[in-house]
């Protein structure tokens, strides 16, 4: 049974143990004091013995003193020793005097009560002795073994010294120590008595306690925890033994009873709830929930067994977006009616009477499918499967009287050699599905680590550059466009660099590559337009008229908003209109032909420059060119590497300069690295140039001061000076 600070017999517990550890406290509190309270009491009448026996000692002493008082004078003044020695010897003789002196008025000692007089004469020593000697009225003074009490002697009214006797304290210590003890046992006694009492007082309210406590636990908390526990297997689906025996009329059994009624309504609609919940409604397939759960139950079976494999194909039709957009989701779902019909008839075919050879086939959701194998030979058997399923695929479907073809792409995927769990099995199958589309759409692809590898690298890539763009850790740098006529600088491309804590520096192509896989781009984009716009403005003070180029990706053209960011980043910064040139791809103007129209339409109204990047790697055409009606092409840098040793290339480079030039466009050689193909893009009348030859990417502040070698335009600079 589960024990849980929770529960409610954890708190009934906890309770009783806090007020048992209550009452204890007060116990404790009740003897410190009442131990406290005794001692105080013993030793304030200790005390008070002591002081009356103290008082009791310095009055004998005293009335001695004043006795001797009345006869010392005379024997002093005519030192009669013999009289002396009569008069101080009996006192000397009891038993609590320890000493007796009669001394003058400077404190040497007339007599000491002996009858030797060994000390006659002697000056008084003793700590004491000042005090006494100099008191003019009767004293008592206190050490701790004794009390001296002393009187001066007069004749007449003439003093002649004194007369001291010192009491032993032993006597009166005696009497207090025994009163002390006799007190304190006493009392110890009588509290033993009450606490004895107190201790049966709380052993007989433990007792009540634990014994309510017993009750209400077999009364009321052991139903409840039975209620608990069966609410638990019910919500696990476990329906046997459930219901609950009671025999109760109070409160808890009508709750009994309405639980159990429950279970009954609820055990009814099970099968048709499950049902619902597991069965695909479109193909009657098992659908993600159900293949789920067959698939753990699966691989439950075979943990332990290396010899026992599954293998999962993961399906996905390619393009089947398109059906949907053009024929509408009636004509999309009965594609996948169909298809599902298909695998089902095809793969049963396959599988032959065994029907535990039969793969079993689900439906995941939108146009993925998974067909899980079992059985010998598990790669041949997969790989022969897939294989028949792009050969189902051949034939066309019939769809609203129109024979539609489609394509699919299938990841591959085995336990235990991929995976262990059905979570990461499917995560495997969907990685070699993704990469198979990747290779071309309409293929197989096997799993591999390197795939989980990869887009592990890249989820975690594109959170850390989310986190750049927040902290700020990107910058842009720009490299110089020249005029390869005049020499001066007419623009510079902005270049997006980070360089992560971590990982160092990161190459653009990688981070951009994951920011257009992901909504990042947009950010991306923005970021890098804002700056870029900052900075040419900054130029403009020294450079009037320098341009800046920006890369736009294929998925902000397609936002249908860039005109509106253009214009929001040229009011922030005050750069002029003409001063922005925006560079996009021959594949994201192909995209969708009617929003990029209209978006180069709206670029032009503003006067910005609009530029074609990469050209010559994509659909390249004098009419495409001219019905794009763009200010110029950048000639892709692949084109300029190898101009100086492949015919071809120079050839194909000279047709995109005079194709360039024959209907008003200007052309940007990019990736110029040496002097040669500086030399022949010169010869073929090529406008512009960048490249590490002419300069590497900069800061922007470097941008305004910045000036090509004159080595590179002999001709330009014999024509003019250079731009200042």
């Amino acid at each position: 049974m589960n024990f849980r600070m929770t529960s409610l017999r954890a708190k009934l517990l906890l309770t009783l143990l806090i007020s048992a550890a209550a009452l204890l406290a007060a116990l404790a509190l009740l003897w410190s004091a009442g131990t406290r309270y005794n001692q105080e009491l013993v030793d304030q009448t200790s005390s008070s013995v002591l002081d009356n026996a103290l008082s009791d000692l310095q009055a004998r002493g005293e009335v001695t003193l004043e006795h001797l008082a009345a006869v010392l004078p005379n024997l002093v003044y005519y030192y009669d020793f013999k009289g002396l020695t009569e008069a101080l010897s009996p006192v000397l003789a009891r038993p609590d005097v320890i000493y007796i002196q009669v001394f003058d008025n400077a404190g040497r000692i007339i007599h000491d009560g002996s009858r030797v007089l060994e000390r006659f004469g002697e000056q008084m020593s003793d700590e004491l002795a000042p005090t006494v000697v100099s008191a003019n009225a009767p004293l008592a003074l206190w050490a701790d073994s004794h009390v001296d009490v002393s009187r001066p002697l007069l004749l007449g009214s003439e003093p002649m010294g004194g007369v001291r006797i010192g009491l032993s304290r032993t006597g009166a210590d005696l009497i207090a120590a025994s009163k002390q003890a006799e007190l304190q046992t006493h009392l110890r006694a009588r509290f033993d008595r009450q606490m004895q009492w107190l201790f049966a007082v709380f052993s007989l309210l433990l007792l009540l306690v634990g014994a309510t406590a017993w009750m209400v636990g077999r009364g009321l908390l052991r139903p409840i925890r039975a209620l608990a526990e069966a609410t638990d297997r019910l919500e696990h689906g476990r329906f046997e033994g459930v219901e609950l025996p009671h025999h109760r009329q109070d409160e808890l059994g009508s709750l009994i009873q309405n639980f159990n009624r429950m279970v009954r309504a609820l055990r009814d609609h099970e099968q048709s709830i499950r049902q619902l919940a597991y069965q695909d409604t479109l193909t009657g397939l098992p659908n993600r929930l159900m293949f789920r759960e067959l698939l753990d139950q699966a691989i439950a079976e075979r943990i332990g067994n290396p010899a026992s494999r599954l293998g999962l194909l993961f399906i996905d039709l390619d393009d089947f977006k398109r059906i949907n957009d053009t024929l509408g989701h009636d004509a999309g779902d009965t594609l996948l009616g169909q298809f599902a019909a298909r695998l089902q008839d095809r793969l049963g075919k396959a599988a032959g009477a065994d029907d535990g050879e039969k793969p079993l086939i689900a439906r995941l959701g939108g146009d993925e499918f998974v067909a899980l194998v079992s059985g010998d030979d598990l790669e041949e058997r997969c790989g022969a499967l897939a294989c028949m399923m792009l050969e189902l695929l051949t034939d066309p479907f019939e769809i609203e009287g129109r024979s539609l073809c489609l394509g699919t792409s299938i990841g591959i995927t085995t336990f235990p050699e991929d995976a262990r769990t059905s979570r990461h099995l499917l995560k495997c199958g969907d990685l070699a599905m993704y990469q198979a589309k990747l290779e071309g759409k309409n293929g197989v692809c096997w799993y591999h680590d390197r795939l989980t590898a990869t887009a592990e690298e890249n989820l975690a890539l594109e959170q850390d550059l989310r986190q750049a763009l927040q902290q700020d850790q990107l910058e842009v740098v720009y490299q110089p466009v020249v005029c390869m006529r005049t020499g001066r600088v007419t623009a510079a491309e902005a270049l997006l660099r980070w360089r992560h804590p971590q990982r160092g520096e990161i190459a653009p192509e990688q981070f951009v590559a994951v920011a257009e896989g992901s909504t990042l781009i947009n950010e991306l984009g923005r970021f890098a337009m804002m700056r870029a716009c900052t900075d040419a403005a900054e130029w403009q003070h020294r450079c009037p008229g320098l341009r800046v180029g920006i890369n736009v990706s294929a998925r902000q053209l397609m936002r249908r908003d860039l005109s509106d960011l253009a214009d929001e980043a040229i009011q922030a910064s005050g750069l002029p209109a003409h001063c922005m040139s925006l560079e996009l791809t021959e594949s994201s103007l192909m995209q969708d032909r009617t929003v990029t129209a209209n978006t180069l339409a709206e670029l032009r109204k503003r006067d910005i420059n609009v530029w074609l990047d990469d050209f010559g790697t994509g659909f390249s055409g004098l009419s495409h060119m001219r019905q794009l009606q763009v200010h110029g092409v950048k000639i892709d840098r692949s084109f300029i590497a190898d101009i100086t040793t492949d015919p071809d290339d120079l050839a194909l480079t000279s047709a995109i300069i005079a194709m360039a030039h024959s209907i008003g466009m200007r052309v940007i050689a990019e990736g110029v690295e040496t002097r040669e193909q500086l030399a022949l893009l010169t010869e073929r009348n090529c406008d512009l140039a960048q490249g590490f030859l002419i300069a590497r990417p900069m800061k922007a502040e470097e941008i305004p001061d910045f000036r090509p070698d004159p080595a590179l335009f002999p001709e330009a600079a014999s024509a003019s000076p250079a731009r200042s």
